[in-house]
């Protein structure tokens, strides 16, 4: 049995079992503030009785100061961790020339494991990543862009009249009213723009690609998309099991 977690700028996602039959659960990062909230929030989700049950642990972090503070609360229970390795799996980062954030790799890592080559991942989280693997394995690279809910809350907070915007249902192309202009601008405005990297990406690389949607907004924009794509809501957690075992 295997713990695996992911440490997001807003979630912190964890699963219990393997790569074939897991259960997992979910919480804001703001409520889990130091280790022993974080050994909290395992034991009442998975019980107390966890820890002499598990074999490993994988993580993947794009919050180092939350990364450090959970695996000092982890180090009392002597579980082997296995961290991301850009170096080890299915795929060749080697042209990216920067930093890659894990959850990116994993996501990528996974998707080509399940799917194949000539991917395009597109992760709804906080940010809003598309990334791009070649028919070779390797990773050309990718688009990072203002997440779904991230530009909705800037935009309403740094403007004077227009309203916090709760309720991303009832979508309508065209707004009568303002509130339904700015969950257009959210839901659509995410959906076009993700539709026009997907049509120029194929269009100047004279490829076609295999489209997976993940992260925590994809189900807010899929019934509008008009591409095809595959859902795997849980492609980061199945790619840290993957790396695990």
């Amino acid at each position: 049995m295997i713990l695996c977690i992911g440490i997001g700028n807003t979630n912190i996602r964890c699963a219990v079992g393997n790569s074939n039959s897991y259960t997992q659960a979910v919480e804001f990062m703001k409520e889990i503030p130091s280790g022993s909230e974080f050994i909290r929030f395992i034991e009442a989700n998975f019980g107390a009785e966890i820890w002499g049950k598990l074999q490993g642990c994988s993580i993947s972090s794009v919050v180092p100061a939350k990364n450090k503070m959970i695996v000092d609360a982890l180090s009392k229970y002597n579980l082997p961790i296995q961290y991301v390795d850009i170096t080890k799996g299915n795929i060749d980062f080697s042209k990216y020339k920067s930093r890659l954030g894990e959850d990116r790799i994993v996501c990528c890592q996974a998707a080509v494991a399940k799917h194949g080559t000539q991917t395009i991942v597109v992760d709804l989280g906080t940010a809003t990543t598309i990334n791009i693997v070649n028919k070779d394995s390797i990773f050309e690279g990718g688009v990072i862009l203002t997440g779904l809910e991230t530009g909705l809350k800037a935009l309403t907070k740094n403007t004077a009249q227009l309203p916090l915007v709760d309720n991303l249902k009832n979508v309508k192309l065209i707004g009568t009213d303002t509130t339904e202009g700015l969950v257009s601008g959210a839901i659509m405005g995410t959906v076009c723009m993700i539709e026009g990297f997907i049509n120029r990406i194929k269009h100047e690389t004279n490829s076609d690609y295999t489209v997976i949607l993940t992260g925590g907004n994809a189900n807010k924009i899929m019934q509008y998309s008009n591409f095809k794509f595959i859902h795997e809501p849980s492609l980061l957690l199945e790619g840290l099991f993957m790396a695990c075992e």
